[in-house]
């Protein structure tokens, strides 16, 4: 299929994101484009970039694994070709809890299920629960947070989310539905903030009109409105490890996974030396 050279561009550029930074979804793609001002921030571009970003893996300029659908997955029956098989499994499932040796127990709070895969591979080495809120988390999911946190006391959550004016309110909304429950615990945004748009030149748009909440979030921050998407990964990424950092006795975290990986270890000797797993070896030849 001959390409038109804007489009030639728009690819490339898209390539480039990607081979930096995947899986990412399709929105997550026409939000760095933005940023690096590859294309304008409106709903008929992103339109464009979707279409765009189809004919590229259909041609195969941009593979087809380097792009997630984060809403459309199989529903698959996990299966084994034996204990042995599943011994391994449960070897690289096993973890240790971290959190009696830590300070304080502490969780990571995200907006945008588009995000949810960059935080989760950050996240997974620390031992740190991700929840994906997607807009305003239901009353069930802050109802299931308050029995996580109890009272709260000794807990914080580390918040991401938009800076716009539904962004803005979801922590306010946040705090007051976990203490309807009794709890209370410490809340953070750590992004994105308004220092966050002027420090990294990340490209506004303006509040929607719809929102009821835009004539108190236009007279405090003014007429401007960006996504947590357009933030750079390696910033995104850098802002998530560092924040989880401050809040980990990481020697503590260490001393935790070396006995884990014993634990690991034991475990699959174990299971691998189990009489069933031999019988049904014998069985099979």
């Amino acid at each position: 299929m001959a390409l038109h050279q804007r489009t030639r561009e728009l690819i490339e550029a898209a390539r480039e994101i990607l081979a930096e930074h995947r899986p990412m979804t399709v929105r997550q793609v026409f939000y760095q484009l933005v940023s690096r001002q590859a294309t304008e921030n409106t709903q008929s571009r992103y339109n464009a970039v979707s279409k765009m970003l189809v004919t590229a893996r259909k041609e195969n300029i941009i593979p087809w694994k380097w792009i997630e659908d984060r809403l459309r997955r199989p529903r698959q029956v996990s299966m084994w070709g034996g204990l042995p098989d599943f011994a391994e499994t449960v070897g690289r499932l096993y973890r240790r809890d971290v959190w009696p040796s830590q300070p304080e127990y502490f969780e990571v709070w995200v907006e945008k299920d588009a995000l949810s895969g960059i935080f989760q591979d950050v996240l997974d080495d620390y031992g740190v629960a991700l929840n994906v809120g997607r807009g305003y988390d239901g009353w069930d999911s802050i109802h299931n947070a308050a029995e996580r946190f109890r009272d709260g006391e000794g807990a914080a959550i580390l918040y991401f989310g938009d800076f716009d004016p539904s962004g803005e309110d979801m922590v306010r909304s946040l705090r007051d539905r976990l203490a309807f429950f009794g709890c209370e615990p410490e809340i953070i945004k750590c992004a994105l903030t308004r220092a966050d748009i002027e420090r990294y030149s990340l490209p506004p748009a303006l509040t929607k009109r719809s929102d009821t909440r835009r004539k108190a979030f236009v007279q405090r921050h003014g007429d401007v409105a960006v996504e947590l998407d357009a933030m750079p990964i390696n910033v995104l990424r850098e802002r998530l490890v560092n924040e989880v950092k401050a809040r980990m006795d990481m020697q503590a975290l260490v001393e935790t996974q070396r006995i884990e990986e014993a634990e690991r270890q034991r475990v699959v000797a174990m299971m691998a030396a189990c009489p069933e797993a031999g019988a049904d070896e014998s069985e099979a030849q």
